[in-house]
Order: structure tokens, then sequence, then C-alpha cells
């Protein structure tokens, strides 16, 4: 069996996901060979894919959507298809790219991660493909043009919106029929998601909720707290942990949501003087602030969430899951109501029953860092109850890679002999 990985490109949360998978694959199927094609932080993951034995390909022409703003504010056909997703999801430069891939790998399934233009080029290279997907639609789809006035965008013809979001959700509809299965490690909650093209594969048996597909070690326990302490210096105190990293529409967002932590830090302090902060953000620090930790990125962070005091994340579905598998006190930020792509992740975080804040000031925040140092047992069950509806039991990286076999297997069987000569 060869499986090709192509995960979108565009965050660590993909590349993540088909991580957990590969290395589901390689466990439940120890002949196959894998093959991952890597857009972000490749320098990063290439190692963590090739100690698996996945031979790893790279794009040339990388870019950090985490310190790049996407969008402009204007929102109409040329901002959106042509200078966002033309470049991104339905590239067709990245689909061509991909068909070159297919032809060279030859796999026998391509496992896609939310990369449309990888599903259109197994489409049209006819080999089967596995669609992973933390989402029920383009995000355009679950969010109204209410919501994006509402966010601060300009929409001088609304009904222009409307056709883009009517042509993604039919191509996204075709792409979710067209694969032999539909993964996801999303809960559906009915009044998000009824309509949508994944929970209309859900009900018709092409789609399977699977769980959390995250690594293993997520589940694992910690590393002893004193090797936490000696590698980022937490000594003696309790800890928070604040993110504001992953894919940004407008990098002031980030910028202003760091101020916003710093402040609230300073003030949680005056009545809890040993505390630290951990902020990770996708980027490199040049400055320095008493009792902050600042990394850029930490890909085993299971055993620095295990031992924090609170966990304030941006709602990228992959953390959201390997949180709620750690059972991590968490609360969830969104850095600006502008960032449309993480309105319905945040919404949804809400109905599961999560503490949430979107475009937060420094109060809003200082309240939820106050909550969980004073109020820590309470505010770690909240979160634990929530964890429940994402992660309640068994590993969706195996569930994937088991599916992901079946799906080899019954093409297989129905593949024609080769022609004796």
């Amino acid at each position: 069996m060869k499986v090709l990985h192509l995960p979108a490109e565009t965050g660590t949360g993909h590349n993540m996901r088909a991580l957990a998978v590969a290395a589901k694959v390689r466990t439940l199927f120890p002949e196959a060979q894998q093959h991952a094609y890597l857009g972000s932080k490749s320098a990063l993951f290439t190692p963590m894919f090739e100690a698996l034995g996945v031979h790893v390909h790279t794009a040339s022409d990388q870019q950090d959507h985490a310190n790049t703003s996407q969008l402009t504010r204007h929102f109409d056909w040329t901002s959106y298809v042509t200078g966002y997703l033309n470049r991104t999801f339905i590239s067709g430069d990245r689909m061509l790219a991909a068909v070159a891939l297919i032809g060279s790998v030859r796999p026998d399934v391509v496992v896609s991660d939310y990369n449309v233009a990888a599903c259109l080029a197994a489409e049209i290279s006819g080999v089967p493909y596995v669609l992973v997907t933390e989402r029920y639609d383009f995000t355009l789809g679950q969010i109204d043009n209410a919501t994006l006035l509402e966010a601060g965008f300009e929409l001088d013809d609304p009904e222009e919106v409307n056709a883009i979001r009517t042509s993604l959700t039919t191509l996204f509809g075709w792409v979710t029929r067209r694969a032999r299965a539909v993964l996801t490690d999303k809960p559906s909650v009915p009044a998000l998601d009824r309509g949508t093209p994944v929970f209309d594969a859900i009900a018709a048996g092409n789609g399977h909720v699977v769980g959390p597909i995250v690594r293993d070690e997520c589940a694992a326990d910690p590393a002893p707290r004193a090797e936490i302490d000696a590698r980022f210096g937490l000594q003696g105190t309790d800890y928070a942990i604040v993110g504001f990293g992953g894919t940004t529409m407008f990098t002031e967002n980030k910028e202003r949501l760091l101020g916003h932590y710093l402040t609230a830090f300073e003030k949680l302090r005056v009545d809890h003087p040993t505390a630290r902060l951990v902020v990770i953000g996708r980027q490199t620090f040049t400055e320095e602030r008493d009792g902050v930790v600042f990394v850029d990125y930490v890909a085993d962070w299971h055993s620095l969430v295990k031992h924090a005091k609170v966990i304030l994340s941006p709602p990228g579905w992959l953390s959201v899951t390997e949180l709620a598998v750690m059972d991590a006190p968490v609360a969830y930020v969104l850095s600006g109501r502008d960032e449309y792509h993480e309105r319905e992740a945040m919404t949804r975080l809400d109905h599961l029953g999560y503490t949430t804040a979107t475009e937060p000031d420094a109060e809003t925040l200082l309240t939820i860092l106050r909550t969980a140092f004073d109020e820590p047992e309470n505010f770690r069950a909240r979160a634990a109850e929530a964890s429940r509806a994402i992660a309640p039991t068994g590993n969706g990286a195996e569930a994937a890679a088991k599916l992901i076999g079946q799906v080899v297997a019954e093409t297989s069987a129905f593949r024609e002999p080769a022609e004796v000569l």
C-alpha cells in the first residue's frame, strides 16, 4: 500500500493531523510506503515525518500564514477569491503540482487534509482520495454577510459575496461526494451544521466523525515538572500559557492581543507575584519581560500544557482536539471579529460550554486568568465537561488509518488485473 499525504499548506494543524495519521498507518500497515508533501513549517516537520519512515516532499514557495495578513477590509471576488483562495486552498498552480507529484509517486490513495486542490488533483489522476477535514463547509459557507459586516468588512456587492459562498459550497459538496471517505475530528452541532456538505456526507454514510486525530503523546503521562521547569525556566511557579499564532487574517489583531496578554499578566501578578506567563506566538521574539517566557513554537507541548494552571488558546481545531485529549484547563480566545475563518469554531466551542472571548481587552483576559488562578477546580471542571464532547473515547488517528486501509482494499478489489502479454 502506498499513501500520499497532502495536507493543506496554510497551517501547522494540517501537518500535525497528517503526522498523527501517518504514525497510525505505520503501526497498522507496517509494509505501507508513505509520502507527504509539506508546504508549512517544513523545516520543523520534515524530521518528524522522516522519523516515521515517510518520504517528504517540500514546497519551494513556502509562506508563513501566521505572520502575514491574508485579507483586506474590502471583501469581494478579487480580494477573497483571487487574492486569498487562489493562492491557498483552490490554487490551480497547487493542483497541477499535486497532479505531477501523484504521477511521480503513483499512490494507491491520496489523503487530503482540507486540501481541495489535492482532492481535485487526485480525481483528475484517477486515484481514490480520503478527505480529512475539520470544517463542515468552506468557512464562508457558515458565515453570513451580516457577520462579515459586523466584523468590519466592506461589502460593496452583497450578491457577489453570496455568489462566492454558493460556488464554494457547491465545490466542497462535490469534493465530499467524490471522496471515498470523509473523516472529521469535529463533533457536529446540528444547529450550526445542518445542510453542510460534511453533515450530508455523515447522513449518507460516507462521512465519519472519528474523534481527535492527534498524536499518542497527547494522552501520555507528562514529563516530570522538573524537566519542564529546567527547559522553560519555570521553577517554583504557577504558570499560564497563552497562544496567538496560527493562520492570521490581519496581523494587527495578533499584535494587539499580545499587548493585552502582557497587560493582563502584569495585573495578575499583583495578587500572584510568583506567576509566570509562557507566550507561544509562531514568531521570533526580541523583547524581554519579567516573568514572561517567549517561545516561537512548541511541537511537543503536551507536558508543558499538563503542568499549566491555565491555557488561553486560539480556536485552531488541531489545538482544540489536542487540548481536549489532554483534559487541559483551557479557555479560547479569538484575536478579532474579522478573523472570520475561526468565527464558526468559536460559536461551536461556546455551544459546547467552554469559556470563550472574542476580541477581548486586557480586563477580559485578566478576568479569565484570575478565575483560573483563584478558582482552579471550578475552571478546570468547566473545561473538562466541554472537552468530553470533543474527546469522548477512542483514537481518531487510528480510526482514520483503518478507514484509509479499507479504501485501498476496496479499490484494489475492483481494480482490473493487468493484462498478461
